[in-house]
């Protein structure tokens, strides 16, 4: 569980130029309670609130996270997050 606390960290940190860094470590931390999908899914949701443009790559990620989590991919803050891809 330590390598995809990892993970969620890392992709989180990934928007810290781009997204309000109150919100999202507020958002991180959650990993600190055990809550790993709480976190990605916050993570999500803000990405997706404030329009963050966010890579391919970084959308990959995204996906990957989902499923180790065993999250649905169809919900809405990940669906959305497909929109918000820039080249």
């Amino acid at each position: 569980m330590k390598e995809l606390d990892e993970e969620i960290r890392i992709f989180g940190s990934l928007f810290m130029n781009r997204l309000d860094k109150e919100l999202l470590q507020y958002a991180i931390n959650y990993v600190d309670y055990d809550e790993r999908g709480l976190a990605f899914e916050t993570i999500c949701d803000h990405l997706s609130e404030y329009n963050v443009p966010i890579t391919l790559e970084e959308y990959e990620i995204a996906i990957k996270l989902c499923k180790t989590l065993q999250m649905d991919i169809n919900d809405i803050s990940i669906k959305h997050l497909k929109t918000l891809i820039v080249s």
